[in-house]
């Protein structure tokens, strides 16, 4: 392979091409167009149009029958699933009534949330030596029938719901009391009859 060097300062391989591709205007897939250079090394004056000339081309273009798709519009669209991929939404409340760490609250996500002492739950209830170390209860919000259960978990501790034992799947509302080890905690739904999202 024979490296030559342009008068612009362009280094391509002499074997395969007469001339400078980067000047003629040549364009191969995987092309690197330094920033603040257009596709004909000529200088642009800012970063924002040295992006304009920058393509991502897909590696079966031809095939598919697509040209070139602009950088920015790829840019865009990668922020934008970045941004939603980070929401969990928040669909209600357990919140500490009686126990250590009075008014602390913990969001309820969309599907099952267990409950726990360790950091590996979905609600980590560190303060309470009550409270089992992982799964002591599940909560699960049904994103389908906008719903709210709380089902025992792994647990050798018993759980109560409005002084009620919890022995099986239960559906919860606003204002139930949910008592595990020695914390008291209010629920609260966001997601009701009245308001979803």
């Amino acid at each position: 392979m024979v490296i030559k060097q342009c008068p612009n300062g362009h280094s391509y391989n002499g074997d395969e091409f007469a001339e400078c591709p980067h000047c003629s205007g040549a364009r191969e897939i995987g092309q690197t167009i330094p920033l603040g250079m257009n596709s004909n090394g000529n200088a642009q004056f800012s970063a924002t149009e040295a992006l304009r000339d920058v393509h991502t081309i897909p590696l079966n273009h031809q095939d598919m029958g697509v040209t070139q798709a602009p950088h920015n519009q790829f840019v865009t669209t990668f922020l934008d699933s970045k941004k939603n991929s980070e929401i969990k939404p928040v669909r209600g409340w357990l919140v500490v009534v009686e126990g250590d760490k009075l008014g602390m609250d913990f969001r309820i996500h969309t599907g099952k949330n267990t409950v726990g002492r360790s950091s590996k739950n979905d609600i980590c209830i560190n303060f309470d030596g009550g409270i089992s170390s992982e799964n002591s209860v599940s909560i699960t919000y049904d994103d389908r029938n906008n719903m709210f259960f709380i089902q025992s978990g792994e647990s050798k501790n018993n759980v109560y719901i409005n002084n009620q034992l919890l022995l099986d799947s239960k559906q919860i509302k606003d204002n139930d009391i949910i008592e595990i080890g020695s914390t008291k905690l209010v629920f609260r739904a966001l997601c009701n009859e009245s308001f979803n999202y």
